[in-house]
This record gives structure tokens, C-alpha cells and sequence, in this order.
């Protein structure tokens, strides 16, 4: 079976991605803000085998909304064992969840279906665990690595964890100079576009092979463009030697 990804929702608004392979579907984050919003999304994809994982607890990646529309339908929430009572405290309302089907991971590698999880920490707002995710599976008579990665502050030391991905989601959320122009403080727990590239060059200098495609993601809508994100992380590539990736 191939593994496909698809990007549902992305931005400062709302997350939501999907990996599938075979009967297997993997969400990660559900920040949608109506429930109407989360049904459309979610009622075609999430199969009984299957899961939702959450990378962080910021209402953009994990809503009340989605939680309403998840409870009692068997699909478990997966969230990081420092954040489950948080999750409760933060977005639950004071109300009973009681079909919530809550899974807390540790920073061991997990499984979900036919993906092995191994989380990883980046660095985003203080006091607030954020996680990014290397996913294994198997597809076509071969292990693939997945590696995604949003609401990032820094990436240091992070390279070797997307070394030698077939597939990279990464953030690339705002350009410096549309940001001076419309500053939001939130933005510096954001990568830039060019602190993206550089991200990914270094992540190319630890690859013995390159991966097949790159996805640019959680793009600011007012402090960004696609064409700049793509056009500044294409240059900072080229001129280290990776322009034909």
C-alpha cells in the first residue's frame, strides 16, 4: 500500500493533517472551530482503524468544537502524558467527555494502525510541550519516514529527526519584512521562512538520501505568501547544493 498525505486545514485558524496507509488513517490535530466544520472534514476519512494525534494543546491544533464532535465515536485521541489534565483544564468547558477516548503517549515510539510514532519535542511557547512527530510505516515492500513538524520557535538540534525522511511537513509561517509590517509578538514562536530553509539544509547535510517531496505548511495569512515561502526556501537549498530536490 502507498501512504498518502493530504493537508485538510492549515494556518493560524486551523490544523488538520492526514497520513493514510491501507485501512489505516492518522490525523494530526484538530483545530477546528465549529462543529460543523470538524463533521465535513472528518465523517468522510476516520475509518475504525485509526487515530488522532495531537501536537500540542493551542486551540488552532485541538478545539472544544472537535472534542463535542469526537466524543462517542470510538476514533482514540492520542496526547502527550504531560498534557492530559491540561487538555481537561483547557478546552473541555466543564463538560463531561465521557465518550472521549483519551491515550496518553509518552516519548517512547508508539503504534497506531500500521504507523510507528516516535515523538520528539520542539521548542514553541513557554510553558506549553509541543511535539513533533517521525512516522514509520511500511508501503511498497519498504519502510518510509514521515517526519511533520509546525509551531516551531527554533530549530536547533532538530535536523538529525528529519534526516533521510521520503516526505517532510515542515512550518514555514511568516516572511521578517511582512511581519515588520503587520507584527504580531505570536510570530516569534514561529519559524520564518528563511529559519525553515535553513532547517532543511541542515536536515539534507545529515540525509544520505533526500526526500521526494516537501510540504511547506502553517503559512501566516497576513505575514506570508506561498510564493515567498517557497522562493526563499528554494534559495537558501540552491545555494548549498540541494536545488534539485
Amino acid at each position: 500500500m502507498a501512504v498518502t498525505f493530504q493537508s485538510i486545514r492549515s494556518g493560524s485558524s486551523a490544523n488538520c493533517l492526514l497520513l493514510r496507509n491501507g485501512e489505516t488513517v492518522l490525523l494530526i490535530d484538530v483545530g477546528f472551530p465549529t462543529q460543523r466544520e470538524c463533521r465535513a472534514a472528518l465523517e468522510p476519512v476516520l475509518p475504525a482503524d485509526g487515530g488522532i494525534l495531537i501536537s500540542h494543546l493551542h486551540g488552532d491544533h485541538v478545539h472544544y468544537s472537535a472534542l463535542r464532535v469526537l466524543d462517542g465515536w470510538r476514533t482514540p485521541v492520542y496526547i502527550h502524558e504531560s498534557d492530559v489534565e491540561e487538555l481537561a483544564a483547557r478546552h473541555f468547558r466543564g463538560r463531561a467527555f465521557r465518550g472521549l477516548d483519551v491515550r496518553p503517549f509518552s516519548d517512547a515510539p508508539f503504534q497506531i494502525g500500521a504507523f510507528t510514532i516516535r515523538p520528539f519535542e520542539v521548542p514553541h511557547y513557554p510553558a506549553r510541550s509541543t511535539f513533533g512527530f517521525d512516522i514509520r510505516c511500511a508501503s511498497n515492500g519498504r519502510m518510509q519516514k514521515v517526519v511533520i513538524a509546525s509551531d516551531l520557535a527554533d530549530w536547533f538540534a532538530l535536523e538529525p529527526w528529519f534526516a533521510d525522511a521520503d516526505f517532510i511537513y515542515v512550518e514555514a509561517n511568516h516572511d521578517p519584512h511582512l511581519l515588520e509590517l503587520r507584527w504580531n509578538p505570536n510570530s516569534c514562536y514561529h519559524l520564518s521562512n528563511g529559519e525553515c530553509g535553513r532547517l532543511l539544509r541542515g536536515a539534507f547535510e545529515h540525509s544520505e538520501s533526500l526526500p521526494r517531496a516537501v510540504m511547506l505548511g502553517h503559512l501566516s495569512d497576513e505575514r506570508n505568501e506561498p510564493s515567498l515561502a517557497t522562493h526563499t526556501v528554494w534559495e537558501i537549498l540552491d545555494d548549498a547544493g540541494f536545488g534539485g530536490v
